[in-house]
């Protein structure tokens, strides 16, 4: 992509478009986002669409889907059925992670600390190096193969854990560098998975296909905590570490079940890049970073999502020690409430995933508004009940805010650079997780109760901001 080339505004993608994004516009508002035209879906691509070699996406001249195929419209692929199936089961393995790692870390600690730093462990290795897995993922010829070996090595990393505490060895260090291992992984795996997408579906289905995505990511998290934690408290009623080596090796075999799928999605012929080194590399990196200077939306849209995240995310973080602290509850219960986060998650995302391809940067911010109110309501309670059915607001917030953040970065990314761009986006994941510690020191000091709430304040301020100086509610 040269610097003449044109944005998705037309203007020309050089500092002096960028430059003028900042002017304040008419009337004092900040014109952050000029008069949105189209997205990167609808403009001519600049080269050949990459070709599938079995199956169809299905072309701009396909007859729209209606009523229950409109919702699940990128589900007739079969390609994607594979996909959506690896996907599947690499989220089954995260999310049961998800309960598991911070029970066990609270169990050896008993300290907030310790949870956020569980987060910085996993959040240095994605801030340092998942830029590179864009690089890789715009640079590799099949992106499958390289998903395929980070969940391999998920599983590897499950199963290691599972033998420390089968072994009895197992202290929170070896929990540490798991999630060293893990960071470090989805840091190089998760922008090729990202970018794969749309090359399996084409990017008329690119907003459906994600919301299924996270409508299957956010059915693992209604499910598979709560089913984890029903097990565990079933095979070992006492608080402590009996029987979680179980979890950690169904954690495993889902990995190795995702790796399983990922061998039926057929490979994507695509346009050599050439000679491929070091140097040409380092060059892809830069190039990517200017791309993202250059280009207004993006660079809106990747800082929004960044402090929208850096203040949304702690609370589940912090969600071990608030159950055992505030609420005075146990593993049981900590799985079920992970769990019901996935009744409004699951509802949001199939809502999305019917919803046309309009509106999407509205409803974006008034998803993370609606996320914000109820988890000052969330950090505000301290019945157990009423704390469940929060978390179900709390979830349907939520997948509306991470489906569109998502699709929204995706669509408005011009094909060549959008595995560098989904790099950036999970860059923002690694430094929000190091945010995520200085709240667990808070928590430490203050009470999570006021530190989730206070995170929680701070985001409504932001999107009522946003709302009211931007134009990003004007993007579709």
């Amino acid at each position: 992509m040269t610097s003449g080339s044109r944005d998705l505004y037309g203007a020309n993608s050089s500092s002096t478009a960028a430059d003028s994004a900042d002017l304040a516009a008419p009337g004092g508002r900040t014109s952050a986002v000029a008069p949105p035209l189209a997205p990167a879906a609808e403009r001519p691509a600049p080269r050949p669409e990459p070709r599938i070699e079995a199956g169809g996406t299905g072309g701009g001249g396909r007859r729209q889907p209606t009523g229950f195929w409109r919702t699940f419209d990128s589900l007739r692929d079969p390609n994607y059925r594979w996909f959506f199936g690896s996907t599947f089961a690499h989220f089954a393995g995260m999310n049961i992670q998800m309960f598991i790692q911070g029970y066990m870390v609270f169990q050896l600690t008993e300290s907030f600390a310790y949870l956020g730093a569980i987060s910085v462990a996993q959040g240095i290795p994605m801030l340092l190096l998942a830029i590179f897995g864009g690089v890789l993922a715009d640079q590799v010829s099949q992106k499958k193969y390289v998903v395929q070996v980070g969940q391999a090595v998920n599983a590897l990393n499950a199963f290691l854990v599972a033998f420390w505490i089968i072994s009895d060895l197992i202290v929170v260090e070896h929990l540490l560098a798991a999630a060293v291992v893990q960071g470090t992984v989805n840091s190089l795996m998760m922008p090729s998975r990202q970018a794969l997408t749309p090359e399996v579906v084409g990017m008329e289905r690119l907003t459906n296909a994600l919301a299924l995505s996270t409508a299957g990511m956010n059915f693992n998290r209604l499910v598979m905590p709560g089913l984890a934690g029903s097990v565990l408290a079933i095979l070992a009623p006492e608080e402590g570490l009996t029987a979680t080596e179980f979890v950690y090796i169904a954690i495993g075999l889902m990995f190795v079940v995702a790796v399983l799928f990922m061998f039926k999605v057929p490979k994507i012929q695509r346009e050599a890049r050439g000679e491929r080194s070091v140097s040409g590399a380092i060059a892809d990196l830069v190039d990517g970073l200017h791309y993202v200077r250059r280009t207004p939306t993006i660079k809106l849209l990747l800082i929004t999502n960044l402090l929208i995240v850096s203040a949304s995310m702690p609370y589940f973080m912090l969600l071990p020690g608030f159950v055992e602290e505030v609420l005075d509850a146990g593993k049981g219960e900590l799985g079920f409430l992970i769990s019901i986060q996935g009744v409004g998650s699951l509802t949001g995302s199939l809502w999305i995933a019917s919803m046309a391809n309009r509106g999407r940067g509205k409803l974006m911010l008034y998803s993370s508004l609606l996320l914000g109110v109820s988890l000052i309501f969330f950090a505000a309670s301290e019945v157990f009940w009423l704390t469940a059915g929060i978390l179900i607001v709390v979830g349907l917030g939520q997948s509306g805010r991470m489906s569109l953040s998502n699709v929204l970065v995706q669509s408005y990314s011009e094909d060549d650079y959008r595995g560098r761009v989904m790099s950036i986006y999970m860059m923002e994941f690694g430094l929000t997780m190091i945010g995520t510690f200085a709240v667990g020191l808070l928590a430490a000091l203050i009470g999570p109760q006021w530190a989730i709430g206070g995170t929680a304040a701070w985001l409504v301020v932001l999107i009522v901001y946003l709302l009211a100086r931007t134009d990003l509610a004007k993007l579709d």
